[in-house]
């Protein structure tokens, strides 16, 4: 890449005489995984190195930045440095397409120098584990019609929780449509019309794991010995491809004893 020089963006009052160049500006990657880092490489030539008070790089995921990804570089010791940094970037770091800068502060002003585009790529949403709270109950036990139970389920997902969008349960069969009092089951298009009841989901986007519950009815007084079974089904859409996956759960069972 050919030398260019970065631009103030904000100044004071007295302006310094020459401005930072940077030369040779560079990434060894274009495209990585969260987790994954990537080396920026460039040429530095500053008039007085002790004037610079900060240089770090700009552009990358607000969750990333947040899960401790650093994107400080070393202050220059000569007026002429060369810089080959290793940036690895933590995860959650949201996937898409991030327009990387090069900031370089002195004396109350801020130069930059534009790196290019990175693109984190879109790592699928995973249902760790799901589970009613309680599992069972007796059928001998009930005092009342109805019972309130607690779903629970974790998502995983290494691009932010809230990746993982439109969660619901889905019964295997009849009887485990039949065995829940409330909510109601309702189709959706994106599972071909399915009844299904729609599930709270994930809200955090700075963490890679979340526990999610939500409140479902069933019916009470049922036979003994009875075992009914879903699946928690969500979609996962990529913000590189905008295509969306189906995530399923392994079966979520209920036993009556």
């Amino acid at each position: 890449m050919a030398l260019s020089l970065v631009l103030a963006v904000s100044a004071c009052a007295s302006q310094p005489e020459s401005p930072p160049t940077v030369g040779d500006a560079d990434l060894s990657t274009r495209e990585i995984s969260p987790g994954e880092g990537f080396v920026v490489s460039f040429n530095l030539n500053v008039t007085d190195p002790a004037e610079v008070e900060r240089i770090y790089l700009r552009g990358l995921p607000k969750n990333s930045l947040l899960a401790g990804t650093q994107t400080d570089l070393r202050l220059p010791e000569a007026p002429n440095s060369h810089y080959e940094s290793l940036i690895v970037v933590q995860t959650p770091a949201s996937d898409g397409h991030y327009n990387l800068e090069l900031v370089i502060e002195r004396s109350g002003q801020a130069f930059i120098a534009p790196l290019g585009p990175l693109a984190i790529r879109d790592t699928p949403s995973r249902i760790l584990h799901a589970q009613f709270v309680r599992g069972s109950h007796a059928a001998d036990g009930c005092l009342a019609e109805t019972k309130l139970l607690k779903l629970e389920y974790a998502v995983a997902d290494d691009n932010g929780a809230s990746d993982f969008v439109a969660p619901a349960i889905v019964p295997v069969d009849k009887d485990s449509l039949e065995f829940v009092f409330f909510p109601r089951w309702e189709p959706v298009a994106w599972l071909d019309g399915e009844p299904v009841i729609i599930l709270n989901g994930p809200i955090k986007n700075s963490v890679k794991e979340e526990l999610v519950s939500s409140d479902i009815r069933i019916f009470c007084r049922v036979a003994e010995n009875s075992l009914y079974e879903y699946v928690i089904k969500g979609q996962n859409v990529s913000r590189l491809s905008g295509k969306s996956m189906i995530i399923d759960s392994d079966p979520v069972s209920y036993f009556v004893e």
